[in-house]
Formats: structure tokens, sequence, C-alpha cells
């Protein structure tokens, strides 16, 4: 009778130690998300389970892309801080309060304040508030250099980069405050849920949907055509003088070259790879699939209709 309590308390402990480190298991935040196998649902037809795991396939290959994009460490920013608060230390010790050398300080307060605030910002912020910081920078410098510059048209290289700096840079600002970007925490939390098939065939399609929430909600408020834009116009209207026959060949040829060099840098950044919030949805069409609101006020959820 001892042995027979002792090996029954001792199964009953080992049984409980082995759900403990089951649940222990599971990927990322699978279960603060209750990631478990859902109930079956004998109603539930076979087209529906096919394009629920063909959902979740479609969504682990875009999150792996997301995540790349969205992540973002603390080594950047710190740089960033540092050269901006070097640049500006210089500043007000040895520059003369005249306007170019004033456009340089505020470039460099730019910097300072774009690299801390990228070391405070959830992670998912990081990389485009510093392009935001570096591009209100870019105007200052050009602003600087328009006080240097002669009268006339030579000045419209640097005024027009100068503008084109600042209105992208502002762009870039307003993009941070209307985007509701996912944290990269959660995003990786996804992915952990949809990137093997034993646990896609564990999701219900109220979880997929919640997944592909949070996929769709990566995507900038502002594009980055429209964002960039600005800077190419500028670079395009940067180039003006090199036409003026008046000019010295080197002034000139300044004009052509930075107003070229700002041109090719925007139309690279505008036509970067497509965002992958927008491949899932173009990659949904072409398997037949469609994401659209399930909720009277389109934001109950998603769900996908399609055939197969």
């Amino acid at each position: 009778m001892v042995w027979s309590s002792w090996s029954r308390r001792h199964a009953r402990k080992a049984v409980l130690v082995g759900a403990a480190m089951a649940r222990l298991s599971l990927p990322g935040s699978a279960a603060a998300q209750e990631a478990v196998a859902p109930a079956w649902d004998e109603t539930e037809r076979r087209e529906d389970i096919v394009q629920r795991r063909e959902r979740a396939a479609l969504l682990a290959t875009h999150l792996h892309d997301v995540i790349r994009l969205r992540s973002a460490g603390k080594a950047v920013p710190v740089l960033v801080s540092g050269i901006g608060g070097a640049s500006l230390a210089l500043s007000l010790t040895v520059a003369p309060a005249e306007p170019p050398f004033l456009a340089w300080t505020a470039g460099s307060a730019a910097l300072l304040a774009g690299g801390i605030a990228a070391l405070a910002a959830p992670e998912a912020y990081r990389r485009d508030t510093l392009g935001a910081a570096a591009q209100l920078s870019q105007g200052s410098f050009w602003l600087g250099l328009a006080f240097f510059t002669d009268s006339g048209l030579a000045r419209v290289t640097p005024i027009a980069l100068s503008s084109g700096y600042y209105v992208s840079g502002l762009l870039s600002g307003l993009n941070l405050a209307l985007s509701d970007y996912t944290p990269a925490s959660r995003l990786r939390a996804d992915h952990a849920l949809v990137a093997t098939p034993e646990w896609r065939a564990r999701l219900s399609r109220a979880q997929i949907a919640s997944i592909e929430r949070d996929l769709l909600a990566t995507a900038p408020a502002i594009p980055s055509w429209a964002i960039y834009l600005p800077v190419a116009l500028g670079g395009v209207a940067a180039t003006a003088p090199a036409w003026d026959g008046d000019l010295p060949a080197e002034r000139r040829m300044l004009s052509l070259t930075s107003g070229l060099l700002a041109s090719v840098w925007s139309l690279g950044a505008m036509f970067d790879p497509e965002h992958p919030a927008q491949s899932y949805q173009r990659d949904l069409r072409r398997a037949g699939l469609q994401v659209a609101p399930s909720g009277p006020d389109g934001n109950a959820g998603l769900t996908v209709s399609g055939k197969f």
C-alpha cells in the first residue's frame, strides 16, 4: 500500500510537470495568444480549411520580410546621436552667430534629437525616425550652403535641395504621427505561430485574422514615393544653373552633379521593393483570395473569400 501510494503521488507530479513544460515550449508568446488546437468544427467545409492554411502559409512568408524591415537595434541610433552631439558641440563652440552656421547648428541638433528619439521610440519606429531626422539635417546643410552662394541662378541649387529635403523630412514626421505600426515583438510572436505547418494547423480563423491585421498594420500611412518625391523634384530643379553659360564650368558641374545625385538617391528610395503588406495582398489575389472587412464598421476582423 505504501509503494502504491508513493507511485500514484509521483506519477501525478510527473504529469503536472510535463504539462507545464509543454506550455512553456509554445513559440514566441503563443501561450498569451492561446494558440492551441481549436475544437474541431464538423460544420467547417474542407475548402475553408484549405483556405485557412493557405492564408497562414502566405502570412509566414511575408511576416518574415516585415520583421526584417521593422527590426532595428540601438547601435545606429547611438551612432547618429554621437555624430549629432559632436557636431552640435563643435558648432556651438567655434561657429559664429551667422545665418549659415546657425543653419548647420540646427542640422546637428536635428541629428542629435533624431538619434535620441529613435532610442526612446518603439523598435518598429526607429528606422523611420532616423530617416526623418537625416532628411531635416540635410535640409539644414543645404540651407547653410545657400548663404555662402552668390545671389542669382547659382543659388537655385542649394535652395532647391534644401526645400526638397525639408519637405520630405516633414512628410516623414507626419507619417510617423499617422502610422500605428504593430510592435516588432508581436510580429515575431505572430511569425512563430505560422512558421511551421504543425502550428498553422492549430490556428483558428479568428487567430489568423488577428495575425493578418498585425501584418497589414505595418504599412506606412504615407507611401514612400510620396515622401521622397520632393527630394526628386528638388534635385531636378537644382540642375538649372548647369544650363547657364555665364556661370563658371566648375559651378555648373557642381549644380548638375548635386542635383542628379539627389534625384537618383530619391528615386531609389521611392521605388523600394514592394512593402510586405502590399505583397501579401497581391499574393492573396493571385491565389484567388481576398482580404475584406468582416464587421459592420470594417474593423471587427478580416475574412477571405475565393475559389480553389
